[in-house]
């Protein structure tokens, strides 16, 4: 684990046997290649954007994410929280399609995976974009748990801050199972997501809607009433955080582009 830099984390959550669970995010692999000819250049751009960003990293995000995944089998799960991919190119998907075989994890979707371009999103772009990214990953990029040594760890998509009736159900199921939950998402559980006018004045992503807001509001205030969800790690941020969510500890965690993985122990 030489290049990686750990960000240990702790949830006491009273088990028998500790777990030990990984999470990586924010990769944000740039490829591009003939297939997609226009974005070439704009990739190039991309990596130096993310090397200056990390600060001359040992590695780039892929020998990062190689390393990780080798790491990973250490580990009693592992968990990406989306933008593992800058944006949605065959060369992209072809390089992490190819690293991840055969490798077991949990993936929920960010912001970067489905967009052609970073800064080009829609609800109806993600919606055509959709079975291409997933046809790349196992699992379930918008919704998938798994129990762990008695823990529910839990990974769902709110990569455009939002969610949808669809994820408020499972996440109820989820927590009619009686078991303690870890939450995985790409952005952070944070208290200003339990309004809606936040959302308002900062989802304004195209197709967002009235009904979506106040939705996401609800499920955010459920996740702090609900005392199952004992936890929180997303990543978004690009770097290590802490967010104090009514009581209940909600991690960020800093890219993978720069080396850093999660070390999560539950004990």
């Amino acid at each position: 684990m030489s290049n990686l830099i750990p960000n240990k984390i702790e949830f006491h959550l009273g088990l028998k046997k500790p777990i030990r669970i990984l999470q990586l995010t924010d990769a944000h692999v740039a490829l591009a290649d003939e297939r997609n000819e226009n974005m070439i250049e704009y990739s190039q751009r991309a990596r130096r954007v993310f090397f200056e960003e990390a600060k001359c990293p040992e590695r780039d995000p892929i020998g990062y994410l190689e390393e990780a995944m080798e790491y990973s089998k250490e580990f009693d799960c592992t968990v990406m929280t989306g933008d593992m991919a800058d944006f949605n190119t065959e060369k992209v998907y072809d390089t992490l399609k190819a690293i991840l075989a055969g490798k077991d994890y949990l993936f929920c979707a960010g912001n970067h995976e489905f967009t052609p371009k970073p800064g080009i999103d829609s609800y109806e772009l993600k919606a055509n974009t959709a079975e291409f990214v997933q046809s790349h990953f196992r699992g379930n990029l918008f919704f998938e748990s798994r129990i762990v040594g008695g823990v529910n760890v839990v990974a769902a998509d709110n990569g455009y801050y939002v969610w949808t009736q669809e994820q408020f159900d499972r996440l109820k199921a989820e927590a009619a199972k009686g078991l303690p939950i870890l939450l995985f998402t790409h952005v952070p559980v944070h208290p200003h997501l339990k309004e809606a006018d936040w959302f308002r004045q900062h989802a304004r992503i195209p197709g967002a809607t009235e009904e979506l807001f106040e939705l996401s509001a609800k499920v955010t205030r459920y996740l702090s009433e609900e005392p199952l969800f004992k936890g929180f790690c997303s990543g978004h941020w690009h770097n290590n955080a802490f967010i104090d969510f009514d009581g209940k500890p909600s991690y960020v965690l800093g890219g993978l582009f720069k080396g850093i993985v999660g070390e999560i122990t539950v004990d």
